[in-house]
């Protein structure tokens, strides 16, 4: 599916949009208006879909819903096990040098580990399997679940469509749209293009002393309104009304939709007419204009979400009393962006030293670190290696923040997984060097409300094809974040500097303000900023997107 024949698909759904959106059942608590299909069998699909959904990074919320829980029982050593067991059975399992015979063999230890670790638990921690298998959230759960000021989407990927549920405290909304599994990533890449993301784009890049080349990965291009208005219309449009009562969203999407930049969806299909350049990004009626977004990895995270009303992860940190771990400007002395270090990379050899440097990233973890007096412990410059991040205090930390390169999986020769880079050391060991590997991350164990992962290419998956989240996201869930601040391309050092250090400032001026609402306030007050007019649009305040997994 080319562009032109996405965007004909498109423009033929806005002239059908109420067939399209022909709701298969609808309830609403304010009119009493029910649809003919029964509520029950509405019920049934929202629960089947989640059962069928399981993503790995809902996989490792469950571990981290485990581990907590066992904590109270005296079990947390066995949980923390499973996890590393967990993670262990899929490494062998997708290590292609392994002959079937030897992965077979290594499978089955590995099983009687996870068995006799289950007969551990058992005998401690009887509740242990719901936590991993739990079971599906009613709609009635959901909807108690839910704030008034809440709704949550949930998108399902079918083989022929996409199913949507639109759920509040007083209404239940459930839509079909007429999108197969084959063209949801066509649609994705379509819409990130019409933004102007493509190769050149893969790499983070430093602003301050660049070459041609880095100035044309952060130069603004054509944005593509009528991609971005239809799309909102295809997905939205005939509740766009409903929506439009609940200020904060909560979504779960399905496979490729993770990708899918929603914050920069248009809401009024007049915008896509309108006279465009700088002037008209910052008045467009970008979705995030009136909705705060949090991305969660499974419907099952709200109920986790609310498990603890003691603990609010939703809601910002107390800067007052958390501990902020920052690590930022790592020592690189070359000029090359991700993608270019993959087209001069030998021998199979990961030499990060000769990625560009990101000197905004100094600016700012300082900028981030004011907000926590007294309690902030800052990694920069040659101190931003793995092997000093090993000795830091990274276990206990509230916050952590990485602002540096993001490095996907397949961009450098010689790198398996996704990993981020540091400060490469003076003679490489297995314990540094210079790269945080996603596996590593996830056999760490982390007690932070808040891991932003900043300056990255950082919510991408381990590979070509991997489904959304699956790289370091999942990892840094795996280890114990309760939340994640991830971005959907590598972003301009200077834009990543002001989004999070203004979210982080308006969470110290408004006690506990929601994340995502932090966030969505700072995106605004960076587009509006008329000094330079590539940052109204997208590529640069609309990047970073929150995960809750709801622990």
């Amino acid at each position: 599916m080319n562009f032109s024949s996405v965007f004909s698909f498109l423009c033929a759904f806005a002239l059908v949009i109420a067939l399209s959106f022909a709701p298969l059942t609808a309830q609403d608590a304010d009119t009493g208006y029910q649809m003919p299909e029964p509520r029950d069998q509405t019920d049934a699909m929202f629960q089947l879909a989640q059962r069928v959904q399981g993503s790995q990074a809902a996989l490792a919320v469950q571990q981290i819903a485990l581990r907590m829980a066992a904590r109270a029982q005296g079990a947390e050593d066995l949980a923390i096990a499973r996890r590393d067991l967990t993670e262990a059975r899929s490494d062998v399992a997708a290590n292609p040098s392994l002959s079937d015979a030897d992965r077979a063999i290594r499978l089955d230890e590995i099983d009687a580990q996870l068995s006799a670790n289950a007969d551990a638990l058992a005998k401690g921690f009887p509740q242990w399997r719901e936590i991993t298998a739990p079971a599906p959230v009613t709609l009635d759960e959901a909807q108690g679940l839910l704030a008034p000021d809440e709704a949550l989407i949930f998108l399902h990927q079918g083989p022929d469509q996409l199913f949507l549920w639109l759920i509040a405290q007083n209404r239940v909304i459930w839509h079909r749209v007429g999108i197969g599994r084959a063209d949801a990533p066509e649609l994705v890449a379509m819409f990130r293009q019409g933004m102007g993301l493509g190769p050149q784009t893969r790499g983070a890049a430093a602003l301050d002393d660049a070459d041609d080349e880095d100035v044309a990965q952060v130069s603004v291009p054509d944005f593509h309104w009528s991609l971005a208005s239809n799309l909102y219309q295809l997905l939205f449009g005939s509740v766009d009304e409903v929506l439009a009562e609940y200020p904060h969203l909560r979504v779960v999407a399905d496979g490729a939709w993770v990708g899918m930049p929603f914050a920069a969806l248009i809401t009024d299909y007049r915008d896509a007419n309108a006279e465009h350049g700088a002037t008209a990004l910052r008045k467009a009626s970008w979705l995030a204009r009136r909705h705060a977004i949090t991305m969660m990895p499974s419907v099952v995270s709200l109920r986790a979400l609310r498990a603890d009303p003691a603990s609010t992860p939703s809601a910002a940190p107390d800067t007052s009393k958390t501990r902020l771990l920052a690590i930022g400007d790592p020592l690189f002395s070359g000029r090359s962006s991700a993608m270019a270090l993959s087209r001069s990379a030998a021998g199979g050899a990961v030499d990060v030293s000769t990625l560009a440097p990101l000197p905004g990233t100094r600016r700012e973890v300082l900028a981030i670190a004011r907000h926590f007096p007294d309690r902030a412990d800052l990694l920069l410059g040659a101190e931003a290696s793995e092997g000093h991040l090993r000795r830091s205090t990274m276990a206990h930390a509230d916050v952590i923040v990485f602002a540096t390169h993001g490095l996907i999986a397949g961009e450098l020769q010689g790198l398996a997984e996704p990993a981020l880079a540091l400060t490469p050391p003076a003679r490489r060991s297995a314990e540094d060097d210079g790269l945080l590997t996603a596996g590593e991350v996830a056999g760490l164990t982390l007690r932070a409300e808040w891991v932003v992962l900043s300056a990255c290419n950082t919510a991408a998956g381990d590979g070509q094809g991997a489904e959304g989240l699956s790289g370091l996201a999942r990892a840094f869930f795996a280890a114990g974040a309760r939340a994640l601040l991830v971005s959907h391309w590598p972003v301009r050092d200077d834009a990543a500097a002001r989004l999070t250090a203004g979210a982080f400032a308006r969470m110290q001026e408004t006690p506990g303000l929601r994340r995502a609402e932090a966030l969505r306030q700072s995106m605004l007050a960076l587009m509006q900023d008329d000094s330079d007019p590539s940052l109204s649009h997208p590529l640069a305040w609309a990047p970073f997107f929150v995960v809750d997994g709801g622990q």
